[in-house]
């Protein structure tokens, strides 16, 4: 079952004046409960825009979006109990972290969908968990903490509202190698835990390959494909020509390939081409004489 859906899905800016945009083209799309999506496209590609239509920031300027089977904007008294279901995440979100402790901060969004003290500090310290924040951190100033300690308390204050979707728009955007990889790597493990559907904006290769079920390519506002990470970067060619990269390592062994070595065709991360060197050289040493 479809948890977000669309029907030719159109958004415009500007409609009416000289500097008239389109953002958004005739989407029709479908994602699926439980998946981990990745969304790419480059630089003015309607990436940011179509997700900001999935939880009713932006209203279609024509079609329909659906999660979880309603329909956003159809009826009004609906949409504030339809937007809790899709939790959106912006880039450098710690700029928004205001309260006295990072435990007030985690609690402000389920306390702002009226639920008891009690569920809140369940949601609170459950996530809490989730994301790697200690108890002692959870009384803390969330000034008096790092710049990736920081992200992770503005990410579980999404996450405590406890969102049928979970949307990150470049959540790892500014962060140093360790801190980016702690970061995606705990948002895997919530999406492991909870299993619910998560779509990760990145105009990161690499982190896509490695922790997306499926790739989500958009280009001049429409979608170019949506597929698994094998068939989009199969299509390296196609990708690069609209200025996006496949990751390093597929370049590596298309490379290879293109130099006459029988390599795979179908390797997007490094782990699973370290596997097949691995193995071919195992190979060779057990043919040897």
């Amino acid at each position: 079952m479809s948890v977000i859906r669309t029907e030719n899905l159109s958004y415009v800016y500007g409609e009416g004046t000289p500097f008239r945009k389109v953002a958004v083209d005739s989407v029709d799309l479908e994602i699926g409960e439980g998946e981990f999506i990745g969304v790419i496209g480059h630089t003015g590609s309607g990436k940011s825009t179509l997700i900001q239509h999935f939880n009713g920031l932006l209203k279609p300027t024509s079609g329909s979006v659906y999660i979880d089977g309603e329909k956003l904007w159809e009826d009004k008294a609906r949409l504030r109990a339809i937007r809790f279901k899709v939790g959106l995440v912006f880039q450098y979100p710690e700029y928004q972290l205001f309260e006295e402790t990072c435990y007030k901060d985690i609690a402000f969004g389920p306390r702002n969908m009226g639920l008891s003290e009690e569920e809140i500090d369940k949601r609170v310290r459950e996530t809490a968990r989730l994301i790697g924040i200690s108890d002692e951190m959870l009384e803390k100033s969330p000034f008096e903490l790092s710049g990736g300690q920081k992200r992770r308390v503005a990410i579980a204050g999404v996450m405590a509202m406890e969102p049928k979707v979970l949307i990150l728009d470049e959540p790892a955007s500014g962060l140093d190698p360790k801190g980016r990889a702690k970061i995606l790597g705990l948002i895997r493990e919530y999406h492991k835990e909870k299993q619910n559907t998560v779509m990760l904006v990145s105009h990161s290769m690499e982190d896509v390959a490695k922790h997306c079920s499926k790739i989500l390519v958009m280009n001049n506002a429409k979608v170019f494909c949506y597929d698994t990470p094998v068939n989009v970067f199969r299509r390296a060619q196609e990708l690069e020509s609209m200025g996006l990269a496949v990751p390093q390592v597929t370049r590596v062994f298309n490379r290879l390939r293109a130099m006459g070595c029988p390599v795979d065709d179908e390797v997007y991360t490094v782990g699973f081409g370290k596997e097949l060197i691995m193995k071919a050289l195992s190979a060779g040493r057990r043919a040897e004489p």
